[in-house]
């Protein structure tokens, strides 16, 4: 359900999440990444990394890009992604896609995980395979910023994108797009979807079109 997002001719990128047969979600400053999701992503070998399997692979359809790049609370993107031509199905129908849950009563020290295709700095051949954390939420909103999220939660490079689960619920509230944390103080900080009403109206849209499908 979650992949790791590229440009065409790259295997490394961002990430993105499925919430519909064709939608996916991830960030508005990966948009130079988000030609190509790969599912099922092997393992390095040797520090090399590995292509998905073309039935794994799916390309975004180009009529259906919508973004942001603002920084806190506002960073955020939806995508559409087409068939697989191997296999004839939306990556959602083959792969899954999780739930998003807008109006989740979210609380400071909630438990929070985001999956996604960072660096491993301890192992080369995890380094851009999907990887998943546990953590919590530190703050939620802030005056100017309502839709930020901040959190401990460990993420590197190639996470930007991914999906942020509330653990009690399995459900999506928000994207991650910026990290700072350390392994001794900071945050990382993402894009709550239910508050960021921009975010939440494309979502709406696009998972509206994946009904008609």
């Amino acid at each position: 359900k979650v992949a790791r997002a590229s440009h065409t001719d790259r295997l490394v990128g961002c990430t993105v999440t499925m919430i519909g047969k064709s939608c996916a979600i991830s960030a508005g400053h990966c948009v130079n990444s988000l030609d190509k999701a790969s599912f099922n992503v092997p393992q390095n070998i040797e520090g090399v990394v590995q292509s998905s399997s073309p039935e794994d692979i799916y390309l975004r359809n180009r009529d259906f890009l919508h973004y942001k790049d603002a920084g806190r609370g506002m960073d955020w993107a939806v995508i559409r992604l087409n068939k697989n031509k191997l296999t004839g199905l939306y990556p959602g129908e083959a792969q899954g896609f999780y739930n998003v849950n807008f109006d989740a009563e979210l609380r400071v020290g909630d438990e929070v995980r985001i999956t996604g295709f960072g660096v491993d700095e301890n192992d080369e051949n995890k380094t851009f395979t999907q990887q998943t954390h546990l953590g919590k939420l530190k703050r939620i909103g802030s005056w100017s910023r309502k839709a930020t999220l901040a959190y401990e939660v460990d993420t590197t490079g190639g996470n930007s994108g991914s999906a942020i689960f509330l653990e009690r619920t399995n459900e999506i509230i928000g994207i991650h797009a910026i990290g700072g944390c350390t392994p001794s103080s900071g945050d990382n900080k993402g894009t709550h979807i239910g508050k960021n009403m921009d975010f939440r109206e494309v979502v709406e849209q696009c998972l509206a079109w994946d009904k008609s499908l």
